[in-house]
């Protein structure tokens, strides 16, 4: 091509983007706006490369197509605008995000909404995904799409917002949104995740149509609550409907086997991927090394990993480390110690590698390992992701860390945990204190152990809800040892359920019992 304009520079750029080559796309943009012959980029162009810079999460270059965007005199366009903001939103920017979103006040369209709520909710800012969407409630509605609505229904995931969830669902039956395939398969991934995977399985039933996202939503919703032999069925009746697994479909059946102890199904089911032409991946290793690893078989996870094709990463090996920290198999502590330096040395800017070696060190009561991998953390300037639990009430989410005083009913809350305490001790509750992963006397790490976030959010909820009621909670983390046993007591003496949702599954603890059976 002799001279090549704006438009045959935009369509390069576009299928460098489609082909995945993001940072060749970027640098074909930088190549054209050196050319001599004056040529000016277009929104189009912008939208492409923004829509390129967005995986990528990189703040300093989305800044960089902003100020050509304002030097080139593109403003006021909303195309333009929405992909600013889905771009600041991956970088983590959202003070940019919201200055761009308030700027467009009075020509925000369904992008500008669903971009502003999955950029909230991508964040972590669960409350703000929830402000968004219901404070402008009369607004939303107007120009509410299927991807508006399935956006909103993440938000109700997201924190377990059950009641929210529901009112979207009925609002979505009344609109003739609900019955859209990507809407009911959100809808049945939004129960899942609430805690209600009765509701998610009536919405599949009732599904006249399914996609592969509907077939993995349910599968990894029984897998997620720890009904293994729910989720097989679930598979099972996939394949007779022709429909074809993908990868994604193999880490929540190799996840169900796992939390349910269904090794050597399992195991088989991992044998027969090749058979659906599914190469394993690194991340279904991981579900493999879970699976034997919540069994105590050490030695085949040693098998595993020996015959992968890949090299063991850093998932890999926190998923060993894991399993160490658990079983009660002698060999755990040289296997144990081998993850951990692998871990420190494949990832060593990543707090969760430190905090997962100086917990199985403390576990196994090496102190002095225990130090030096606090030490090492230290000494690489990482900090670790807070323990967080969250429940949701009326009046909007309320979010706790352990030991947090912050709360504007903390006395409150500290006399009801005490109480509750009191009481379950009194029918057999014994703290187990080698969950305090510190090195101090005994009666420390009781008091340590006593005030935990999701101990905290538990108390919290039975001070303001009604008798009778689920109690749901969230936690970022997995739920310790010691708080998995006060809660089959608290729901015991209590009387209600209590639902809690951890990194890893569901518990549903009820008259003294865990939906888990103490498996997980």
């Amino acid at each position: 091509m002799p001279e090549p304009n704006a438009v045959s520079w935009t369509c390069l750029v576009s299928g460098y983007v489609l082909s995945g080559l993001a940072d060749e796309a970027f640098q074909l943009f930088r190549s054209m706006l050196r050319m001599r012959s004056g040529l000016t980029p277009n929104k189009v162009t912008f939208v492409n490369l923004l829509a390129a810079l967005s995986p990528l999460s990189v703040l300093e270059m989305g800044k960089q197509v902003h100020a050509m965007v304002l030097k080139h005199g593109i403003t006021e366009d909303n195309a333009v605008d929405n992909a600013l903001i889905s771009c600041y939103a991956k970088s983590g920017d959202m003070n940019s995000c919201e200055h761009l979103f308030s700027k467009m006040s009075g020509r925000r369209d369904a992008v500008s909404w669903n971009s502003m709520i999955a950029g909230y909710i991508y964040n972590g800012n669960l409350q703000e995904a929830m402000d968004c969407v219901f404070g402008s409630w009369y607004t939303v509605i107007k120009l509410m799409d299927c991807c508006t609505f399935s956006i909103i229904l993440n938000a109700c995931a997201s924190v377990a917002a059950l009641d929210r969830g529901m009112e979207m669902h009925a609002y979505g039956i009344r609109s003739h949104l609900g019955s859209d395939v990507v809407v009911e398969s959100a809808l049945l991934d939004m129960y899942s995740k609430c805690g209600r995977v009765d509701y998610a399985s009536k919405v599949f039933n009732s599904m006249t149509q399914r996609n592969e996202f509907s077939w993995n939503s349910m599968i990894s919703g029984y897998a997620r609550h720890g009904l293994g032999r729910k989720a097989l069925e679930i598979f099972e009746e996939m394949q007779r409907s022709r429909e074809s697994p993908d990868h994604v479909t193999f880490i929540s059946v190799l996840s169900a086997c796992s939390h349910a102890g269904l090794v050597e199904i399992g195991l088989k089911y991992f044998e027969m991927m090749g058979g659906h032409g599914i190469i394993p991946r690194i991340e279904h290793y991981s579900c493999v090394i879970d699976l034997l690893g919540r069994a105590g078989k050490l030695d085949k996870i040693k098998e595993y990993i020996q015959r992968m094709p890949m090299k063991p990463n850093a998932l890999i090996w926190r998923t060993v480390l894991v399993a160490c920290r658990q079983s009660k198999d002698g060999a755990k502590i040289d296997l144990g110690r081998e993850a951990s330096r692998m871990l420190l040395e494949i990832e060593p800017q990543n707090p969760v590698n430190y905090v997962l070696a100086s917990n199985f060190h403390a576990a196994t009561g090496m102190w002095e390992d225990t130090a030096k991998a606090r030490a090492a953390m230290r000494q690489v300037a990482v900090r670790k992701e807070a323990g967080r639990s969250w429940v949701t009430l009326c009046d909007g989410v309320h979010t706790f860390i352990a030991g947090d005083r912050s709360h504007p009913n903390s006395k409150e809350i500290y006399e009801k945990l005490n109480f509750l305490l009191h009481n379950i001790r009194n029918i057999g509750y014994v703290p187990l204190t080698e969950y305090a992963l510190y090195d101090l006397e005994e009666e420390n790490k009781e008091e340590l152990l006593s005030y935990h976030s999701e101990k905290l959010a538990v108390a919290f909820v039975l001070t303001r809800s009604s008798s009778g009621s689920p109690i749901r909670i969230m936690k970022n983390l997995r739920v310790c040892g010691d708080c998995h046993t006060a809660f089959r007591y608290i729901s015991q003496i209590v009387h209600r359920q209590i639902i809690l949702r951890d990194s890893i599954r569901f518990h549903h603890f009820e008259d003294g019992k865990c939906s888990c059976e103490d498996y997980w």
